[in-house]
């Protein structure tokens, strides 16, 4: 009979040769012992699967054809053995105490179906501060608990930093495979509206930045972001009454106005209108939205 491990290390990846066998690495070095690992590969063109196979029996990988790493995800979880989850992209660093500091947390808290904890930039590169979580609002989470606010106001969760019960992301759908980029933040949501959340304040994993991250893609990155509250807002009723009507608009209004720009300076003209009226009709108290709605027009 095969081992039923507590924790499925989950990491999808896509041409990501020269990164992942450092981050699968950084997971075999984990001192807590009791997982497995699994790695999806999203329909590389470069020596990816060569890189897997060198590890043998050290984790289990799996193909598919390029769907995104929601899809990527999703299908590691349907080969997952463990009760938890731990997604971690294949270009950052667990640090030898990942593992061990969630599921600590977790196994001490039945009702707990979701925790993470902070994470640090690697190299700090033009960074003001070593965390992704300022010292002090990492503090605040752990002392009083996260809500839907701290959520909305910033997307603070990183998957790489949290250990999720399989049960509970399958209740919810698990990821939604037509997000490319703002999948984390669509599942924390879900998560958050559902079942208890809870927050550690220490730092798990190392995250690295380059030109190959997906969130670099702002115009996208923009309108999966209001998708993703929209959908919020749409699935859980209660969320507008708890954030506040006006501040949901704002924030909204707030990345159509960011949408219009950028589109604007790449020469998209009627899209860049199209989205500074919809900032306009949303926060029309804003000056400075109507300044930019009469002067592009």
């Amino acid at each position: 009979m095969l081992h039923q491990p507590t924790v499925s290390v989950i990491i999808a990846t896509y041409n990501r040769a020269h990164y992942v066998a450092e981050t699968i690495d950084s997971v075999l070095l984990q001192k807590f012992r009791d997982f497995e690992l699994i790695v999806i590969d999203d329909g590389s063109t470069d020596n990816t699967r060569e890189v897997l196979r060198r590890y043998g029996d050290r984790l289990r990988f799996y193909c598919q054809e390029n769907r995104g790493p929601s899809a990527a995800r999703n299908l590691g979880v349907r080969h997952a053995r463990g009760e938890w989850i731990a997604i971690q992209d294949s270009d950052d660093l667990c640090r030898p105490n990942h593992l061990e500091v969630l599921f600590g947390y977790v196994a001490a808290r039945p009702d707990c179906r979701m925790v993470f904890a902070n994470g640090a930039y690697l190299g700090r590169s033009n960074r003001k501060r070593d965390t992704i979580i300022p010292v002090r609002k990492s503090r605040r989470l752990a002392r009083d608990g996260v809500n839907l606010q701290d959520l909305f106001e910033k997307s603070i969760v990183r998957l790489q930093a949290s250990l999720i019960s399989k049960s509970a992301y399958e209740e919810i759908g698990g990821h939604d495979e037509s997000l490319r980029i703002c999948m984390d933040l669509d599942l924390s949501f879900r998560l958050l509206m559902t079942f208890p959340v809870g927050y550690i304040d220490e730092t798990v994993f190392d995250y690295r930045k380059h030109d190959g991250n997906a969130g670099r893609n702002e115009d996208l990155r923009l309108t999966e972001n209001i998708r993703v509250i929209e959908k919020l807002l749409k699935n859980y009723p209660d969320a507008r009454k708890l954030l506040g009507g006006q501040k949901v608009a704002r924030r909204i209004a707030y990345r159509y106005y960011r949408l219009a720009k950028g589109r604007r300076k790449r020469g998209l003209y009627r899209d860049a209108f199209q989205a500074i009226e919809k900032a306009v009709s949303l926060y029309p108290v804003s000056v400075k939205y109507w300044f930019y709605k009469f002067q592009w027009k």
